[in-house]
């Protein structure tokens, strides 16, 4: 069920964004793109707070 609901949490975070996050990062970056920029450290910020914060209490139920 966490599985499949990830899946469509990632699916809609990549059409909310315009692209995949490699897309962002790798090409968006490289062509000096302000929003690309933002969308990788919104996606870092997201990633971080996942890892460190709520997955913790999420294995802890």
């Amino acid at each position: 069920v966490m599985m499949v609901g990830g899946g469509f949490l990632v699916g809609f975070g990549t059409r909310y964004a315009g692209g995949c996050t490699s897309g962002h990062s790798i090409m968006g970056i490289a062509n000096l793109q302000l929003p690309s920029l933002i969308a990788t450290i919104s996606f870092m910020v997201g990633g971080f707070l996942m890892a460190n914060v709520l997955l913790p209490i999420i294995l802890s139920l």
